[in-house]
């Protein structure tokens, strides 16, 4: 990455999206993996799909990664009376904030018999553990070749993977505090609009909005605080974006006082959020007033890469409620390969342990993910233009 003024001292958030890199990794890594115990074997044959999210940012200097990927194999293999068994095994989350010994093996046997239950087992307790192994190394590997990538010095910063834990709040930087001490009367405004649609209900729009649950796995930040009460103080992003609800009229319209840390002390923005749902989906019009001149365009970009697009990733394109005004979403379910993905998107709030399934089970389990509250989101509103 060439130098940038820009991007002085890497202050700014900067992402590479690293997805095809990653299936040419494991399709190299995760293949001809083989193991043996009591005369029985069993090795991967192929990588048959990689499906998800894999990216490394950089932001303040420091490198993290951020990735959510299904994995899918095939393999082959003999019991110790020569009987030949193949079969897939799928891997539904490897993800930045799961524990190693929490990933999930899940086998499927073809034509499935007792007789090739020696393969399951060889699988479960010796081929499972080398493959996790393998997906170990993949964050070091990740940043070891792109890291370089996203930051504008060669010297850059010790990589560090994101844990489940939330990070501090950011720290403000000399010129961003010497900005906030600058009179409010001072500064020269703009307004923003923008319309997005979702396929939800109103409803689901406007309790996504202001549920405190939701909005902490949207922001990804446990110290997210709202309520849904006019008067009501509202805090997102570990403080990053502060306000005040100023009117609600439900499912419909939501107006707040805004700001950005980052902006001049004591200035506030005017968000109005209007509501409107049609046959198939729900138009959100969205009004910014006060808008500092020199914020306007980064403002629009982090509504929608914070917002809209973090709230779609989360909870999907369907409705999230069963209310009478959700009634036409109901009866469009998500497809299998929606709801993979819907599911990957949410972590459980505890872990889940299933030492690997009966001899008729379709499946090895050894956990699931914990709670997704990454990094990235909370500095993302001191990034300037």
């Amino acid at each position: 990455m060439s130098k940038d003024m820009k991007n002085v001292n890497n202050w700014h958030w900067v992402d590479k999206n690293c997805i095809n890199w990653a299936r040419t990794y494991f399709e190299t890594e995760l293949i001809n993996v083989a193991a043996e115990a009591n005369g029985a074997s069993v090795k991967t044959l192929a990588v048959t799909s990689v499906n998800g999210d894999v990216d490394v940012n950089q932001r303040k200097g420091k490198i993290i990664t951020i990735f959510d990927v299904a994995i899918n194999l095939t393999f082959e293999g003999t019991t110790a009376d020569g009987t030949a068994v193949t079969g897939k095994i799928e891997i539904p989350e490897v993800a930045h904030d799961t524990d190693f010994d929490d990933y999930v093996f899940d086998v499927t046997i073809d034509s499935d018999s007792s007789a090739k239950q020696p393969v399951r087992d060889l699988i479960r307790k010796t081929l499972a553990p080398l493959l996790r192994k393998k997906l170990e190394k993949f964050a070091v590997d990740l940043i070891r070749v792109h890291g370089k990538d996203v930051q504008v010095d060669s010297d850059f910063s010790k990589p560090s993977v994101p844990t489940p834990t939330p990070s501090p709040a950011p720290i403000t930087s000399t010129s961003s505090t010497a900005k906030a001490a600058a009179a409010p009367g001072a500064v020269n405004t703009t307004t923003i609009e923008d319309t997005v649609e979702m396929q939800a209900s109103a409803h689901d729009i406007y309790d996504v909005l202001l549920n405190q649950a939701k909005v902490v796995a949207w922001t990804r930040s446990s110290k997210s605080t709202i309520e849904p009460k006019v008067g009501s103080k509202f805090s997102l992003f570990d403080g990053s974006v502060t306000g005040e609800i100023k009117e609600l009229v439900e499912d419909k319209k939501i107006v707040q006082s805004w700001r950005s840390n980052s902006w001049p002390a004591g200035h506030y923005s005017t968000v109005t959020l209007d509501i409107s749902q049609s046959t198939n989906s729900t138009t959100i019009k969205v009004k910014q007033e006060g808008v500092p001149v020199g914020e306007k365009d980064i403002t629009l970009q982090n509504w929608s890469n914070y917002y809209w697009a973090e709230i779609k990733r989360t909870f999907g394109y369907v409705g999230l409620s069963t209310s009478s005004n959700a009634a036409a979403f109901s009866q469009s379910a998500p497809s299998p390969s929606d709801k993979k993905k819907q599911k990957r998107r949410r972590r459980v709030d505890k872990k889940k342990k299933n030492a690997g399934g009966d001899g008729g089970g379709a499946g090895l389990y050894t956990g699931a993910g914990l709670v997704v509250l990454t990094a990235f989101a909370l500095g993302f509103w001191f990034s300037k233009k």
